[in-house]
């Protein structure tokens, strides 16, 4: 009757186990299965065809450009592994900047939001318990600044343009012209003025 006890006892102790781990590995399955799953991003603001004729020498930038539009669909797990490769392009691309017209503070900052944003990716590789959406979150944030990286080149460019078609030089001769005839015509009133009191 012992053993009988016993072995129903034991019986009971690896049908438990059993089930828990059954319980576990649904649970890993589930999580792993979401870091699989690929989700759709928006896609990031592109650089005017102006700018890019100024820019398509920088083969760094390029390249950066051509890494991220990989980040339009992937999964979360995807996104980590190709986050530290997109960091060291986005450092080669900063030290290879070499187009005058694009060494402004404002550029920089973004370049260097931009590096930050995907840094944290590269952080979010080392945490095991990290989650799927929270992955998908920076990937947007990373993205977004991207696109606000792309539109202060078009902003740099279109103002460029702007001042090349409107020859500011020209325009303020101009108005020293007429500044010039002003005073001459109100000097001549002047100095009608004084002769009819005379």
């Amino acid at each position: 009757m012992l053993k009988l006890k016993h072995f129903i006892l034991l019986m009971l102790v690896v049908f438990l186990s059993c089930k828990k781990e059954n319980q576990e590995e649904k649970e890993t399955t589930v999580k792993t299965s979401k870091m699989s799953t690929t989700k759709t991003h928006k896609k990031t603001v592109e650089v005017s065809s102006l700018a890019q004729k100024e820019i398509e020498s920088w083969k760094e930038y390029n390249e950066v450009n051509e890494m991220v539009s990989r980040y339009y669909n992937v999964s979360p797990n995807d996104a980590l592994d190709m986050s530290l490769e997109l960091s060291n392009l986005i450092k080669i691309m900063n030290d290879s900047l070499k187009i005058q017209d694009l060494k402004v503070s404002a550029l920089k900052a973004r370049v260097n939001v931009f590096e930050n944003e995907v840094l944290r990716l590269v952080d979010m590789k080392s945490i095991p318990a990290i989650k799927d959406h929270e992955v998908n979150s920076q990937v947007d944030k990373m993205l977004l600044v991207f696109s606000s990286f792309n539109e202060k080149i078009n902003m740099i460019y279109n103002k460029k343009k702007f001042d090349e078609e409107i020859d500011l030089n020209n325009f303020f001769e101009l108005k020293e012209e007429d500044n010039k005839d002003d005073k001459k015509n109100k000097k001549i009133k002047l100095d009608d003025k004084i002769r009819r009191m005379k």
